[in-house]
């Protein structure tokens, strides 16, 4: 049996709700920074009750950037455009349960989310 290093929590929160209760019980949001890491995190993503999922991707400082420290090397960008500068108010990453693709949102929605 193989254990995955995420997991899902059906707990719907903000982007700041979530990262503070992954590292409350868990090590931090989750970082999808390589493609083996993408491909090993859509078992538990795709059983969100929410069509987005909260994930450790965020926009600071003109950049956007794994709250782990891992570098955005691997993207899965909607139609691979990364938003540059986005509305102050999606500077939060999520990923899209069935397109599998990330997208910033609104930090103030209320997501699942995924722990590392």
């Amino acid at each position: 049996m193989i254990v995955s290093e995420f997991v899902l929590v059906h707990q719907k929160e903000t982007w700041e709700g979530a990262l503070e209760y992954c590292r409350n019980y868990y090590n931090d949001l989750a970082s999808l920074s390589t493609m083996n890491r993408m491909n090993s995190s859509l078992p538990e993503i795709t059983k969100a009750k929410t069509e987005y999922v909260w994930t450790g991707l965020r926009y600071l400082a003109g950049d956007w950037f794994w709250v782990t420290g891992d570098d955005v090397n691997y993207t899965a960008w909607y139609q691979n455009e990364q938003p540059q500068c986005p509305a102050k108010d999606l500077h939060c990453g999520a990923l899209h349960k069935q397109t599998k693709l990330w997208t910033h949102r609104n930090c103030e929605e209320q997501l699942n989310f995924v722990c590392q």
